[in-house]
């Protein structure tokens, strides 16, 4: 089968090939999650054709196969609808080299090649996830790895638990050195990047807002972030997670502005210095510091309790006391933040965001806008306004569901004021914000989350896209602007308890998940450890930048400096040598004595309690005939004994084309012989 390029003692044992496939299935799963799953199949394909050349039933692939397949599967990658330039189209393409190299893998170089490629896929799969789950995955794929490169070195198959065993060792003293490099090393930004998809990843709330989409995210019970607070938690009704501003209504969606920006023209419109922002507050109560790791979402909006006036982290400030990332969140970050909830903002409204915050369609929902000058005239004052709409909400026949009915195209307000009266968060803000409008008082949708649930063991917040929440800005004289929830005025469970207790008679929380901690009490404490490791591995593991490794560094060391680096790397080094070769030194035992010696040698020491006993310089097949004659009854059983023995010892292959298959038959014979021995006795 193979010529003489191809060596036998260079070539990868069948073994060595279920290894390898073995490896490449552990490398590639958690990948199909996030690239085109086809992949998979192709390197089923390749192994199976590998395997069969293997056993004499097919001939190598000539290279006209070879290139075939290659444009084949680079065919079926253009029309997945992959970017070009992209994430996962560089990925995909490594992917499918990883699982046609198999095609090809004859020698123990080109296993090689296939196993540091895995090893690069492994870091590749941290760019989609970078969970605690994903790190231990990695960890075992890494062993598994490990093990292919081992079994591919061997010339005859050792048992799996051995071999496995061995890689966890290989694995496990690599960590010291591991730990070095992670705390030591320096954090620098990537010198460049290959963007992600703009339809790839994104999650969570969205730049607009029509009636029904925040509806969709409550039925998600992924983590948004998570927030620990220094000092005194607030109360669940204070925990308002401003995120963004919708300003601009067409009628039926609520956008921020009338046209759809560019992230850098967003930027480039909102963006202000610290010191702009602090001449439009007046700061009043005391301020909240706390901590939020955000999960990734590819997009770049932050939230947090406003206003903000302080913030350490890759973000910056907007003219609408926002916060948002300098760039999409494609990993978990972490800010430290600090807010002022009583601090008033914008006391003395500028002209240009009074015009936004009184914008309405020129036509539509003719109803409501006759409905608010009514009222308007009805009222006293702008406050006795605001809660004549509100008390309408209350005393009026308004259902809070996560099954609202669909209200259109056109006229959608009027429709849900005076026709179905059922709905969610969205629905009463853009309700609330039109009539507010519609009397000449400026306001504005706020979106973001609203609440969170208490970890009692790691004493954080999580907050889930479940507690997706829309409420409303309105301004007043002298007030600046104030939020106003018109939810909590038909569900005020939503706002002090949750979302759950809110829709707990309509049973609706949830119920598109067929399987989710969040809807069993009774997993609740296994939920809050897993949370808890999670946040534990977010905050100290992802979260380890350049600012907490010189802070860190400073209390473990003092003063920093190259040479003081330099020297304590250095001390880290020796150390870690001394380690292994302490380790390795210690790990050298003497020759393990062969099982079938420790048996004959038992099998000894028996006659010998019985007076049969042997002199140095017998032979086994000498001291078999001596204790044949002593022991007549015996004799049988004795020779027997002997001579399978003396096969293990002397003619292994006697009766196997597989040494390692026979000697494990013959030593598990030996040892029925032996026990029949001593029963006997």
């Amino acid at each position: 089968m193979f010529n003489k390029g191809f060596p036998q003692d260079k070539q990868v044992t069948y073994a060595g090939m279920l290894w390898l496939l073995a490896a490449q299935l552990v490398v590639m799963a958690p990948l199909a999650f996030y690239l085109p799953v086809w992949i998979l199949p192709v390197l089923l394909f390749s192994a199976a054709w590998r395997i069969r050349v293997m056993k004499g039933h097919l001939e190598q692939p000539r290279i006209i196969i070879k290139l075939f397949v290659a444009v084949l599967g680079i065919a079926a990658l253009s029309i997945s609808g992959l970017k070009l330039i992209s994430l996962d189209m560089m990925a995909s393409l490594l992917m499918l080299g990883f699982a046609y190299k198999t095609l090809e893998v004859i020698q123990r170089r080109d296993a090689m090649v296939v196993l540091l490629t895995g090893f690069l896929l492994i870091g590749v799969s941290f760019l989609y996830s970078q969970s605690i789950l994903s790190a231990l995955y990695g960890i075992f794929a890494l062993i598994v790895l490990a093990g292919t490169m081992i079994a591919i070195q061997q010339s005859k198959s050792h048992s799996i638990l051995a071999t496995l065993r061995s890689a966890s060792l290989m694995v496990l003293l690599c960590l010291p050195l591991m730990l070095v490099f992670f705390i030591f090393s320096p954090r620098f930004s990537p010198l460049w990047t290959i963007p992600l998809e703009a339809s790839q990843g994104k999650t969570g709330i969205s730049d607009s807002m029509t009636p029904g989409d925040i509806a969709k995210l409550s039925k998600s019970d992924e983590l948004a972030f998570t927030v620990t607070f220094e000092g005194e938690l607030p109360k669940q009704n204070e925990l308002y997670w401003r995120g963004l501003v919708l300003q601009y209504f067409d009628g039926k969606t609520w956008t921020p502005f009338s046209n759809k920006l560019e992230f850098n023209d967003i930027k480039r419109q909102l963006k202000i210095s610290r010191s702009e922002l602090r001449k439009r507050l007046v700061k009043k109560g005391y301020g909240k510091k706390y901590e939020v790791i955000y999960e990734k979402t590819a997009q770049p909006w932050l939230f947090a309790l406003s206003p903000v006036v302080d913030i350490r982290g890759n973000a910056f400030f907007t003219t609408d006391f926002r916060i948002i990332a300098e760039r999409n969140i494609l990993e978990p970050m972490m800010m430290t933040v600090v807010s002022y909830p009583e601090t008033l903002r914008d006391v003395i409204l500028p002209d240009a965001t009074r015009q936004l915050a009184l914008q309405l369609p020129p036509e539509g929902n003719n109803k409501s806008r006759k409905l608010a000058k009514e009222l308007l005239k009805q009222s006293s004052s702008k406050q006795e306004y605001i809660n004549t709409i509100l008390n309408r909400y209350t005393q009026q026949d308004f259902y809070y569901t996560l099954r609202p009915p669909v209200l259109g195209e056109r006229d959608t307000i009027d429709k849900f004021l005076f026709k179905s009266k059922k709905g969610f968060c969205a629905h009463y803000a853009g309700s609330f914000v039109f009539m507010m409008r519609a009397a000449g008082i400026p306001a504005r949708i706020v979106t973001g989350y609203q609440g969170g649930t208490l970890n009692e063991k790691g004493k954080f917040l999580s907050i889930r896209q479940y507690d997706a929440h829309a409420w409303t800005e309105v301004w007043l004289e002298n007030q600046g602007w104030i939020r106003i929830d018109p939810t909590a005025s038909v569900a005020p469970d939503r706002v002090e308890k949750n979302l759950e207790a809110a829709v707990e008679k309509e049973g609706s929380f949830l119920e598109g998940k067929v399987f989710s901690m969040a809807k069993y009490k009774w997993l609740n404490s296994l939920k809050n450890k897993l949370d808890s490791t999670q946040y534990a591995w977010r905050r100290f593991v992802l979260s380890y930048d350049n600012e907490t490794q010189k802070s860190l560094l400073k209390r473990l060391f003092g003063e920093i400096t190259v040479h003081k680096i330099a020297t304590v790397v250095g001390a880290f080094f020796v150390v870690i040598i001394l380690f292994w070769s302490i380790f390795l030194g210690l790990g050298r035992k003497s020759a393990k004595e062969a099982q079938e010696h420790q048996i004959y040698r038992r099998f000894c020491a028996l006659l010998a309690k019985h007076g049969v006993n042997r002199e140095p310089s017998q032979t086994p097949q000498t001291f078999s005939q001596y204790a044949s004659k002593q022991l007549p009854q015996l004799a049988g059983d004795i020779n027997s004994f002997s001579q399978l023995y003396s096969e293990l010892c002397y003619n292994p292959e006697k009766q196997s084309n597989s040494r390692e298959n026979n000697s494990l038959k013959n030593i598990k014979a030996l040892k029925i012989l032996f026990k029949t021995i001593k029963k006997k006795l």
